[in-house]
């Protein structure tokens, strides 16, 4: 039976899904973990090709590396083009670590959404004021065992919505090579700088809609898969009836959400451009390491947090939708007490 529960208001949705996932805070760090110990590994044959450029090609090891970690690896393959078996061995090991460290990504997040489908099915109506501690306990499911039953139950299907996340990505990354190439052909015959110009950002704002856009249905179907207990393609069925029946909720999650992460980046950017500036104060500046740090785990919390509060929120907006037949707030996969 669909759509027979109606939906909550955007305040209450949000709300909701945000104690939620602090009512099952450690799901939080370990997402944090989880993807901080994935861009180190990720990082680290980024380092050793910087390595190499530095003693095949004379580049300056500073500059490889003075970037973040996406646009050094595009040195290092623009450095290594003129030489092809170091390029395939570089990409081999880049490719190696991804693929091993995404798997697990993939695993954790399936282990992630189970404690919090699960909690927000055991949830009374945190949302409603006046906020009750007892209410938020009740959300309050998180264990090792519930997270290791969400993993195996769910793992493989994560694993391949996962995938077929990355050949979307690299879909959306080959068109707009593909777009870019096509503008500097007719820039080369125009010889217009304003095509470039515009060209440029024309696909740069495709790319970043198109993330976007296969982001959000990625959350939206992992959703429906814990959730509705289904396959994928069971899940990629009922997305379109979802997001048809319920897209001004989904719209206003996601741009709330949205508004918060770019409010968010642009404090970081500040916070970052104060303690560069704090830097060079004598002796002051050598508080600024310990800063930095504080400010990066804060900042990849906070917005861990606002991702899995927003995931939660989509979670409990569908669970209205779908309103489940067996009438069981207890999902019969989880671990009980």
């Amino acid at each position: 039976m669909r759509g027979t529960l109606s939906g909550l208001p955007l305040r209450a949705a949000l709300k909701r899904g945000a104690l939620v996932t602090a009512a099952n805070w450690p799901v939080v760090l370990i997402r944090f973990v989880m993807v901080a110990v994935y861009r180190v590994s990720v990082g680290v044959p980024v380092v050793g090709g910087a390595f190499v450029v530095a003693v095949l090609a004379g580049a300056d090891i500073r500059t490889l590396l003075a970037s973040d970690l996406q646009a050094a690896g595009g040195l290092v393959i623009a450095a290594l083009v003129g030489r092809p078996t170091e390029l395939a061995v570089f990409l081999v090991a880049v490719g190696v670590v991804a693929v091993g460290g995404g798997l697990l990504v993939f695993l954790m997040h399936a282990g992630t959404a189970s404690v919090l489908v699960h909690g927000e099915r055991q949830a009374a109506d945190v949302q409603r004021a006046p906020l009750r501690l007892s209410a938020v306990r009740s959300a309050s499911v998180f264990g090792i065992a519930e997270f290791q039953a969400g993993v195996r139950r769910f793992g493989r299907r994560f694993v391949v919505l996962g995938l077929w996340l990355a050949l979307a990505y690299v879909l959306v990354g080959g068109l707009a090579l593909g777009g870019l190439g096509a503008i500097v052909a007719l820039d080369g015959t125009r010889s217009g700088p304003a095509v470039w110009g515009l060209g440029v950002l024309f696909v740069t704002s495709g790319v970043l809609i198109a993330v976007a856009g296969l982001n959000l249905v990625y959350a939206l179907l992992q959703v429906i898969i814990v959730t509705d207990d289904c396959r994928v393609s069971q899940a990629v069925a009922r997305l379109h009836a979802f997001v048809t029946h319920d897209a001004r909720q989904v719209a206003g999650v996601f741009g709330v959400v949205l508004a918060l992460v770019v409010l968010a980046s642009a404090a970081s950017l500040l916070a970052t451009a104060g303690l560069a500036l704090v830097a060079w104060v004598p002796f002051v500046g050598l508080a600024v390491v310990p800063l930095q740090l504080a400010a990066w785990l804060m900042r990849g919390v906070v917005f861990h947090y606002m991702e899995l509060g927003a995931w939660s929120a989509y979670q409990s907006q569908y669970r209205r939708y779908a309103d489940p037949s067996s009438g069981d707030d207890t999902p019969a996969w989880g671990v009980h007490a």
